[in-house]
């Protein structure tokens, strides 16, 4: 994934790293890590500042001061810079969608660190928290198999990130620091998705999804129409429909089994729902002659496809 003014590869790196990694320290001048362009596709960064100070610039005339020891997580945009200042030293991590979608698919806790992930998020480390040793550990292990990668580095590397969002989500304040209330009308919207991501293969009905969230399918409707101009059994459809596309797209399942695994009677049943919504039937999906474009959006997975 070639991008310009991304971190270095070390000459003993081979492409199965999942994750760029790098061990930083400005010794007696700032310096500065992004300044350069990331390309179009999604990016994230992960910091451990384990001392000194460092300035993130979001590229919105917003400044967040940063002093060690700190980890912190980076949704990275064009513009945004992390200026370090001199004497500061830690750990800093690159990752792309297609990465950040295989650490966080098919897990139960998905919903939440979905969630998490989307914004920019930091952790205290430090004697009164016991998560610092542990967090410090998989920025170690990370950086280890990035510089000497062995059999099944991308399995190891995809396991530490794992934990990583873990602890940062421990210690996220309940309200994820975005000044929502819980009942607000855009955590609500949040929740429904969150709820969406975990029972989608159950096929829940809409009323089910509102009795959840202690909502009125009323309420639940004019949510989601504000938030993503769509009813919410469209966004449910349109979940299902982004998983099936995924399976069609990267395996050699039979649409039997592809049904099964999505909570469908049969294969029947799973064809006439996928042809209402794409367009076309499962089978000529898999045939269609821009099935290689297809797959390789399929392989960003639902994280970043919907809703």
């Amino acid at each position: 994934m070639p991008h310009r003014g991304s971190l270095p590869i070390p000459a003993t790196a081979r492409p199965e790293a999942p994750v760029r990694a790098e061990r930083f320290r400005a010794a007696l001048q700032t310096r500065v890590l992004g300044r350069a362009g990331l390309g179009d596709t999604g990016n994230f960064r992960a910091l451990l500042l384990e001392k000194g100070d460092a300035v993130l610039r979001t590229g919105d005339d917003v400044i967040l001061p940063l002093t060690g020891p700190v980890m912190g997580w980076m949704p990275w945009k064009e513009g945004m810079r992390l200026e370090l200042s001199s004497g500061a030293q830690g750990t800093h991590l690159f990752l792309g969608d297609s990465t950040l979608d295989r650490v966080l698919q098919r897990r139960a806790e998905a919903a939440e660190l979905r969630f998490l992930v989307a914004r920019s998020s930091f952790m205290r480390l430090g004697p009164d928290n016991s998560a610092g040793e542990a967090v410090a550990g998989c920025f170690t292990g990370i950086l280890s198999e990035t510089l000497n990668p062995g059999p099944m580095s991308a399995a190891v590397v995809e396991s530490l990130l794992h934990v990583l969002l873990v602890h940062l989500h421990r210690n996220q304040p309940a309200s994820q620091g975005d000044g929502t209330q819980t009942g607000s009308a855009k955590a609500l919207a949040g929740r429904f998705t969150a709820l969406v991501e975990s029972h989608f293969r159950e096929h829940w009905r809409v009323e089910r999804y509102a009795r959840e969230l202690g909502v009125s399918r009323d309420r639940l409707n004019d949510l989601c129409l504000r938030a993503y101009g769509r009813p919410p059994a469209r966004l449910i459809r349109e979940r299902l429909l982004v998983e099936a596309r995924i399976y069609l797209s990267t395996s050699t399942l039979a649409l039997g089994q592809i049904a099964g695994i999505l909570g469908f009677g049969g294969a029947s049943q799973f064809s006439r729902f996928f042809k209402s919504l794409q367009g076309q039937s499962p089978a000529r999906y898999r045939l269609s002659p821009h099935h290689a474009a297809q797959s390789e959006r399929a392989k960003q997975g639902a994280l970043h496809a919907w809703p």
